[in-house]
């Protein structure tokens, strides 16, 4: 061995935890990888908490068993606490409609992140190493992630921990060697079907041949990518600030400041990353900026409207639901019904019917705003506010019943209350009717 892997881990270990340390979490498949780093926990000079936590997806029948039992009598073996949890991967991915490995990546992390809330855990520590940096580069050069997906894995990413990765997969299987670290193969990581397993066994042993060195090539260049992501991530900061806003439930991007960039495209793409929209929709998107308001993009969780002034990005509806708290109380000697705050209303609680009742506006729906003597119908009211479509659908109603069972407008959420449900000096209670959107 060119170098004691103990003790680059354990300076990489006091590195990202610093003298604090902290209780680890392990995500330990029974691999060598992270068996080796069990075992380099176990034996760090460092003494560092941690329990080891292995998921069984239930794709290679007995198998799967067998590396479930393997990892628990490890566990078991040295005293260190363990948890595991079974789940029907195959069902979940058809469920999702996605691939068994983006499966098998959503259920893990997911339990990981319940198992680090739930014990207290510090840090989930994965046995990524600099090969599967690299093949993570490359798969994300080929699917097209930007400048992000191309910077390579990151050693420490909020609580994610990856300790392995100044590591070689060869380094490692020479340390399992030479240390007698009892391991598990998986036969599936032969099986060129999956891609990150044809680029394994089929690409990089072609690299080799073109650079003996390709790795540490690849591991060099990620990290040039990862300095070049921190400065556009610091300008883009200074872009967002400048380009778009926050507006009630919508992030708006302004049409004209954008056009004034020379790399429109770029910083359209990193303002609307977030949102999920894909390639294709943000070349539409951009064609859009030439055209009139109105249309409308959509990604699987946001809907962009193309509104006159404004790129308006809202969640969709049914993941987005308004939320609309209503109290009563009697009213104080210093009360003001001016709310500096727009989603706080303040009404005549004698004047109304209780409890109120809460929906979406109809068409048909008219009330007398505030201020004024007449009626006038929501759908005029919204257009005088220059209300998009989106905003429009969007608007909540309270409603009470007169004193013939019909309903009555108290309120637009967030917006106008009715006039004939003012408070005024003769006012004794009122209702307080507050709308947010939930996010």
């Amino acid at each position: 061995m060119s170098r004691s892997l103990q003790g680059v881990f354990d300076k990489t270990l006091l590195r990202l935890t610093g003298e604090a340390g902290g209780r680890f979490l392990l995500g330990v498949s029974g691999g060598v990888d992270s068996m080796c780093m069990a075992a380099l926990f176990k034996n760090s000079r460092l003494h560092p908490e941690f329990a080891v936590a292995h998921v069984n997806f239930t794709l290679r029948g007995e198998d799967s068993d067998g590396d479930e039992t393997f990892v628990r009598d490890w566990a078991a073996s040295n005293g260190v606490e363990f948890f595991t949890e079974r789940f029907d991967t195959r069902s979940y991915a058809a469920d999702k409609g996605i691939s068994i490995e983006m499966a098998a990546r959503e259920l893990r992390y997911k339990w990981f992140g319940v198992l680090l809330t739930e014990h207290g855990f510090d840090y989930l520590a994965v046995a990524h190493n600099r090969n599967d940096a690299a093949e993570t580069m490359y798969l994300n050069l080929l699917r097209g992630t930007g400048i992000r997906g191309i910077a390579g894995m990151k050693e420490l990413s909020g609580k994610i921990m990856r300790p392995m990765l100044a590591f070689t997969r060869e380094e490692i299987e020479e340390f399992a060697m030479e240390n007698g670290i009892l391991h598990r193969e998986d036969i599936t990581n032969w099986d060129s079907r999956f891609v990150r397993n044809r680029i394994r066994n089929e690409v990089f042993p072609q690299f080799a041949q073109i650079n003996p060195s390709f790795l540490e090539t690849s591991s060099r260049e990620m990290a040039h990518f990862a300095e070049i992501e921190a400065v556009l991530d610091e300008l883009f900061e200074q872009k967002k600030a400048r380009l778009s806003r926050n507006e009630d439930d919508a992030f708006c991007i302004d049409i004209a400041k954008l056009a004034e960039e020379s790399q429109q495209r770029y910083w359209l793409f990193r303002l609307l990353q977030p949102f999920g929209f894909n390639e294709d929709v943000l070349a539409d998107i951009l064609v859009s900026l030439e055209g009139q308001s109105g249309k409308s993009f959509f990604s699987s969780t946001h809907k962009l409207i193309r509104d006159r002034q404004f790129l308006k990005v809202y969640p969709l509806a049914d993941t987005d639901p308004v939320q609309v708290d209503i109290s009563v109380f009697d009213i104080g000697k210093d009360f003001d019904p001016r709310s500096k705050d727009g989603s706080i209303l303040f009404v005549d609680a004698d004047k109304v019917s209780l409890p109120l009742s809460c929906r979406r506006w109809q068409a048909a729906d008219r009330f007398r705003p505030f201020g004024m003597k007449g009626f006038r119908k929501l759908s005029d009211f919204f257009t005088d506010l220059k209300l998009d479509l989106e905003q429009k659908q969007r608007q909540t109603v309270i409603t009470t019943l007169d004193a013939q069972g019909c309903e009555q407008i108290v309120c637009i959420a967030g917006l106008r209350i009715d006039d004939r449900y003012r408070v005024t000096s003769a006012t004794k209670r009122i209702v307080r009717i507050s709308c947010r959107v939930q996010r």
